[in-house]
């Protein structure tokens, strides 16, 4: 078969959500399938200097700007039409957040992502979401019949996520925990926007620093998104800022370093569509607290602490319950590491190879 991909998300050079997706499917896919012809979709001009197309993972891959006879094209854009030369259209909706967390985007942002969504669910063949959360919305929200969605859920990304496999786990537990106990920092990861809770992860803080007297910082890494003032205000005006840290932009290394030696990381966000950034945690061996809402609790599962997004002295006593308690820390990372095991992009590419075959 002709495949083509979508891969206009990975030319930026700060690749985040749908970029890293994107390419580490097109990773798994080499490694499991050299029979199928695979084309790049990336509409990158010749001499566009600004874009840097992806290293092509396999001698079956190549790239191409425009497209050809394609027996199925696939992407993760709301932006495209169904290509005439595609015989199949797959679609990957990863969430809905303009319609079930609508706060924080404008409304013209709103309506011209949900007419790109109506317009692209319906001419395509066939929707793959992110998890079962997202899945419900798309039904809920677009009227999709269930038989034309498939949950196809990502892999854990972590740069070295061969230690699950190659690593006993108690030592992985062990250098948690004498990490934990010298840095001694909260992490948060994410792009600084209302939707991901941060001003009740400061709120959390602050009443940590306040009534519990706790030692620990609180790191905050990731890009400035949109509608971030009061996120700042609540930093200017916390009593405990300079023990708040924003990290900005960080490199794939300094992010494995920076789950790697955090005594707890806390994804208090109010929607999301998967919540890469709790895998992630749990694959570097880092115990975490995240929301019972949207799919973080699915993803979750029982191996972290669940709190509600609304109530920041929640967050507050999940945190105290994890550094006062090595007992907890230790299950927590035993439960996450278990857990990432679960979420491979090689099963994300067999189940992908699958649909293609099937639909």
């Amino acid at each position: 078969m002709n495949i083509g991909i979508d891969i206009r998300s990975t030319l930026k050079r700060t690749n985040t959500g749908i970029g890293r997706y994107t390419l580490n499917l097109i990773k798994a896919i080499s490694k499991i399938d050299q029979k199928n012809n695979y084309y790049l979709y990336s509409r990158k001009k010749l001499f566009d200097f600004k874009k840097k197309l992806p290293v092509l993972p396999g001698k079956n891959f190549r790239h191409a700007r425009g497209l050809s006879e394609l027996d199925i094209f696939h992407t993760s854009s709301y932006d495209l039409v169904k290509p005439r030369k595609a015989g199949k259209f797959i679609v990957t909706i990863h969430d809905v957040i303009i319609k079930a967390y609508p706060y924080g985007h404008s409304e013209k942002t709103i309506k011209e992502v949900d007419e790109k969504l109506k317009r692209v669910s319906g001419e395509a063949d066939l929707l793959i979401a992110d998890s079962h959360n997202t899945k419900s919305d798309i039904i809920k929200f677009y009227n999709i019949s269930d038989s034309k969605i498939k949950v196809i859920y990502p892999g854990v990304d972590t740069s070295d996520s061969s230690r699950l496999r190659s690593k006993n786990i108690a030592n992985i537990v062990r250098a948690s925990s004498e990490a934990a106990s010298r840095e001694q920092y909260i992490l948060f990861i994410g792009t600084i926007e209302p939707r991901k809770n941060i001003q009740g992860l400061i709120k959390a803080f602050n009443l940590l620093r306040k009534e519990h007297n706790i030692s620990h910082k609180l790191i905050i890494a990731g890009m400035k998104g949109w509608m971030y003032e009061d996120i700042f205000k609540e930093y200017e005006n916390s009593a405990f800022k300079n023990d708040i840290i924003f990290k900005g932009y960080v490199s794939d290394q300094e992010l494995a370093e920076l789950y790697k030696n955090a005594s707890v990381f806390v994804y208090p966000s109010f929607y999301e569509g998967f919540g890469f950034p709790i895998l992630e945690a749990f694959g570097h061996g880092v115990p975490v607290i995240t929301s019972k809402t949207s799919s973080c609790g699915e993803i979750a599962g029982d191996s972290a602490l669940l709190v509600n997004p609304e109530r920041y002295q929640e967050i507050a006593e999940a945190v105290l319950k994890i550094i006062n308690s090595e007992s907890l820390r230790q299950e927590l990372v035993k439960k996450g590491l278990d857990r990432a095991k679960e979420f491979t992009w090689q099963n994300t590419a067999i189940e992908f190879l699958n649909c293609l075959t099937n639909t």
